[in-house]
């Protein structure tokens, strides 16, 4: 009797062997938001997508190594290697504009270090080496004729004539990379980001203005 009955214990001792069993608690809504903020996780970073207005009073633009654009914010670092970047190229010309720093050898990412809202709140010289900088990036072709426009790959092809060369590129059919300028002018963006003006529209010979608004018909 002794030996069955210390048997049966032995057999107990097996079944309940193991970590114990907790029941488990019904979920709180947002329970694991609460926790976060108890110190026990890092801080989340600081927002990337946060916009830094640059102003005379906290950076300064200048001249670098091989005569490459710089910029210097107080209390932060010196940033080499450095472009200018137009937020509305045809609305504001003169503002918000993008500095971009280029990463040096080993770094492949662009960090953008703040817009300029106006030009015009920076001294000249400094604002004339942002306007050199946009200039090198922004080759803007004058077209005076449209020699042929059509489709090629699901991309619009001109082939043109402006007032540095004959000309032909590719652009996607959507109203970004086709901006009104002025009031009857259009200028148009290529798979490149490269620019073509029109200056006004409607002084396009009949059979232009015919073929090239049956495609930028907006």
């Amino acid at each position: 009797m002794c030996s069955q009955s210390s048997a049966l214990e032995q057999q107990e001792l097996v079944q309940t062997a193991g970590p114990p069993r907790i029941k488990a608690r019904p979920k709180r809504p947002h329970a694991d938001l609460k926790i976060r903020g108890r110190g026990h996780e890092p801080a989340p970073p600081a927002d990337p997508t946060r916009v830094r207005y640059l102003t005379p009073d906290m950076c300064r633009i200048h001249l670098g190594t091989y005569g490459a654009l710089h910029v210097t914010v107080r209390n932060e670092r010196i940033y080499g290697g450095v472009y200018a970047v137009y937020a509305f190229p045809v609305g504001h010309p003169n503002g918000y504009i993008s500095l971009i720093h280029t990463g040096g050898q080993g770094q492949e990412q662009e960090q953008e270090i703040g817009i300029i809202r106006d030009l015009a709140e920076f001294p000249e010289p400094q604002a004339a080496l942002v306007r050199s900088a946009l200039k090198r990036r922004y080759f803007v072709h004058t077209i005076r004729r449209i020699c042929r426009i059509g489709w090629k790959h699901g991309f619009v092809a001109l082939e043109v004539e402006t007032d540095k060369c004959r000309a032909e590129f590719l652009m996607r059919c959507q109203r970004k990379h086709a901006v009104d300028y002025g009031r009857r002018g259009k200028v148009l963006i290529d798979v490149s980001d490269n620019r073509y003006l029109i200056p006004d529209v409607s002084q396009l010979s009949p059979k232009e203005h015919r073929d090239f608004t049956r495609i930028i018909y907006w």
